[in-house]
């Protein structure tokens, strides 16, 4: 990656403050470099490999280039290694396709970036040939989960190295290497649990996974009757929870939606420290934390990582900002989710344990899949949602599965001082309880 780097570098430098045909004048350059090898391995109905889920490495490498034109102009557009063969011919687009952006931003300056350790030795020693690791994951995930009653075990095992690569004009300068490592499970067409890290699981993790999986899809597989209609305590577990924090809370901190005014929450708002939710919640991001599938060095604009607090005892702090809308907005440019919900940090000074708060619940369900999120207002934050998976609680004891509808409004949840958050085994986010209306 580094000599395409230095060879994309060398072509850009050349054309640094020259006048082209076209009448532009190139004053800057950033581009964000990725060289990928993906191994990827599965299982489709109880069968490690086979035509569905052959094995395969391969290997694929990519990019984004920024150029900055005079007078306010600039181009952005993908790129891979092939670009070098016929140089010209993409200059030329690229200067078609130059827009004017009186935002547009700035180069970072060089800076060592924090040394944040996102390479695993044991996923790099899989990629460099020592493939059973991989095939024994499905191996012990197939054998787990077959021992509690599952007929049809799906699963997929992917790792990833990434050799990323940074720069700019400036002299920025920023490759590092990490290994992203997903792992699924799944049974009966009912339900699936991921691990996704920059490292591989301990025997502890991967077990708990299968384990949390198979019981989870035995538990589906039992069906019960909803006993009413009307208002219920309805737990999120915390991928549903990361799902609803992802479409309603991060669209509404986009930096591009404050400033284009397509948010609940104007700039106004976070100037203000205006409390939105409940004074004990504050939510992060952290791309710091070593090896978390969240963490990097810095973004593809060359702003290093960092931790930031966009929501702060209940109070707005700021968007989640590129470049381009923290220059828009007066404010400064903050680390980035790269992985969504997954990737946010929640702080509560109180959780209750799971399966205490379960053992004495009257009635409720158990959510582990809602469809037609995507298709909700973001910013009313309201919702009426198919439950497809969620499991019915009477008395502290699971029923079996139930479909439902569910509807209340997420604002509220995260206000309520009646929300309960729950510790949830294996998770570092939490499972929320709330009050929703629940029907057939």
């Amino acid at each position: 990656m580094s000599v395409f780097g230095e060879q994309l570098q060398e072509r850009l430098n050349t054309l640094l403050g020259k006048r082209l045909a076209s009448g532009l004048t190139l004053t800057g350059w950033r581009f964000d470099l990725h060289e990928t090898e993906d191994l990827e391995v599965g299982v489709k109905n109880n069968k490690i490999g086979g035509p569905y889920t052959a094995p395969g490495l391969k290997q694929e490498s990519s990019g984004e280039i920024c150029l900055h034109w005079e007078d306010e102009k600039y181009t952005i557009a993908r790129i891979e290694r092939r670009v070098l063969e016929d140089f010209q011919a993409h200059l030329e687009l690229w200067e078609k396709t130059a827009y004017k952006d009186p935002y547009g931003p700035e180069l970072v300056k060089p800076y060592e970036p924090p040394a944040v350790p996102l390479a695993h030795e044991g996923a790099t020693a899989i990629l460099n040939g020592e493939f059973t690791p991989a095939f024994t994951y499905l191996a012990e995930g197939l054998e787990i989960m077959t021992g509690y009653g599952i007929n049809k075990v799906d699963g997929r095992v992917k790792i990833s190295r990434d050799r990323r690569l940074v720069a700019n004009s400036e002299g920025l300068w920023v490759a590092y290497e990490q290994t992203p490592v997903q792992i699924y499970l799944g049974g009966d067409d009912l339900f699936g649990d991921v691990f996704a890290e920059k490292r591989l699981p301990d025997q502890e993790e991967f077990t708990g996974l299968a384990a949390y999986a198979g019981r989870t899809v035995r538990e589906l597989k039992k069906r019960a009757t909803l006993p009413r209609e009307g208002e219920m305590a309805v737990i999120l577990t915390p991928s549903v929870f990361e799902a609803f924090l992802e479409h309603y809370l991060l669209s509404n901190l986009s930096g591009r939606l404050v400033a284009n005014r397509q948010s609940a929450f104007a700039a106004q708002d976070f100037q203000e420290a205006k409390k939105v939710f409940r004074e004990d919640l504050t939510i992060s991001v952290d791309g710091t934390r070593p090896y978390r599938y969240s963490s990097y060095r810095c973004t593809g604009e060359g702003v290093p990582t960092g931790r930031a607090d966009l929501v702060r005892e209940g109070r707005l702090v700021t968007p989640v900002l590129t470049l381009k809308y923290a220059k828009k907005l007066g404010m400064e440019p903050t680390a980035i989710p790269v992985a969504g919900g997954y990737g946010l940090v929640i702080d509560l000074p109180q959780r209750e344990s799971f399966d205490g708060f379960l053992g004495e619940l009257e009635e409720g369900l158990i959510v582990y899949s809602v469809l037609g999120l995507h298709t909700q207002d973001y910013s009313a934050g309201k919702f009426s949602l198919v439950a497809d998976q969620s499991l019915l609680v009477r008395k502290g004891q699971i029923q079996g599965k139930v479909e439902t509808v569910i509807a209340g409004d997420f604002w509220q949840v995260l206000a309520s001082e009646d929300t309960v958050f729950l510790d949830y085994p294996r998770e570092e986010t939490p499972a929320v309880c709330f009050r929703a209306h629940v029907a057939q």
